[in-house]
């Protein structure tokens, strides 16, 4: 009787032994699968709150522009390291009709008019867009103005050479009134409407394009000086993809002197740009920009013009542009010159570009320059 006692006492053990052992394999088989499955759902969670955060914040990009200058430009003769530009840009799309952005210049050519001349944080850009329709979009703030290709669809960053043309620094970026020349960067604070129509069958572009801007007139970031606001218009015809033809006309008046030399508080002032572009991303590009200043109460009358060919070969961009600028009332000045510019860009990888530019500047006869040149190595980075 012990001996069956005993007997059933140890089946009963090995039975107890062999559900246990077979529940605790049936767990550990399963606890790895709900664990992976607990911890993709944690990291779910977080991507989701992490995007959800990065949503709030701004985009911050921009670039840095660094490099060499050696021999006349504007008539003076220099050589030197520079520091050209380091840009910071904030973008932020706050909803489907509103988005805003801000551009800040840390090494403009601005001073902070001590001895020393230190260079000083400026404020480029800081506007609101609200997109009501395609053909119906406005701008408010401080912005960019509508006046020819490079001022107003071109950037440094993107930029076939080192230094914009004699339009865009003498006629779109500087008023010829305001005593003295004002610098504006061609900037302006102001309200703005622009547009689209006629778009393409195959919704890759409009044949027309409009901008329409009401500014004061004066410089960036201050009040006006007068009462009289800056008009321009500007008119974009796309015939095809590839191809620009704008027309771009500026009426204003300003602070300054007339012809007597006494201060006037209104004087009137236009600006008319016009040009085409063909721009072929992967290959070919052609530019011709043509502009005229004008204000018989201030003499004023200037003229410029340029053309550019460049052409995209792998990571290589050779470029060569004639750019022409005449200030008829002041015939000695040593702006009244012809610069002839060849160049290459040489972009190793994306963001990353290297530039060489060499100008030979022809002087007219009423300036005693006769000729100089000029050698550019520039390093632009995007970040």
């Amino acid at each position: 009787m012990k001996k069956s006692y005993l007997l059933n006492v140890l089946m009963l053990c090995c039975a107890l032994f062999v559900c246990t052992s077979t529940w605790a394999k049936a767990e550990n088989d399963q606890t790895p699968a709900t664990t992976e499955g607990t911890a993709q759902t944690n990291d779910g969670d977080l991507t989701q709150k992490v995007n959800k955060l990065l949503s709030l914040l701004p985009k911050f990009s921009g670039y840095i522009q660094t490099g060499y200058n050696w021999g006349d430009k504007n008539g003076d003769n220099r050589s030197s390291f520079q520091l050209k530009r380091m840009r910071l840009i904030i973008d932020k799309q706050v909803s489907k009709t509103f988005d805003f952005r801000a551009q800040l210049e840390c090494f403009s050519g601005s001073t902070d008019g001590t001895a020393y001349s230190k260079k000083v944080i400026t404020v480029m850009d800081a506007f609101i867009n609200a997109h009501i329709t395609k053909g119906l979009h406005f701008r408010a703030g401080q912005y960019y103005l509508p006046l020819g290709f490079e001022n107003y669809d071109i950037s440094p960053a993107t930029l076939e050479t080192v230094d914009f043309s004699n339009i865009c620094y003498r006629m779109v970026c500087r008023n010829a009134v305001s005593t003295p020349n004002l610098i504006d960067y061609g900037r302006d604070l102001g309200i703005m409407a622009y547009g689209d129509f006629l778009p393409s069958k195959d919704k890759k572009f409009n044949y027309l394009s409009y901008q329409v801007s009401l500014s004061n007139g004066y410089l960036p970031t201050l009040n006006d000086d007068n009462k009289s606001k800056d008009i321009i218009g500007r008119i974009t015809v796309r015939p095809i993809e590839k191809l620009r033809i704008i027309g771009c006309y500026n009426w204003g008046e300003y602070k300054g002197l007339n012809e007597n030399g006494d201060t006037k508080d209104y004087l009137p002032m236009n600006r008319f740009i016009t040009g085409a572009w063909y721009y072929d991303p992967n290959g070919l590009d052609l530019r011709a920009e043509y502009g005229h200043i004008k204000s018989d109460d201030a003499d004023v009358d200037e003229d410029g013009f340029y053309f550019l060919a460049a052409y995209k070969i792998g990571k290589f961009l050779p470029v060569a542009r004639f750019d022409m600028y005449r200030d008829k009332t002041n015939k000695t000045s040593a702006n009244n010159k012809d610069n002839y510019l060849i160049g290459c860009t040489y972009e190793p990888i994306k963001d990353v570009k290297f530039q060489v530019n060499y100008i030979l500047s022809d002087y007219t006869d009423k300036v005693d320059k006769g000729t100089g040149n000029s050698l550019q190595i520039m390093c632009l980075l995007k970040f």
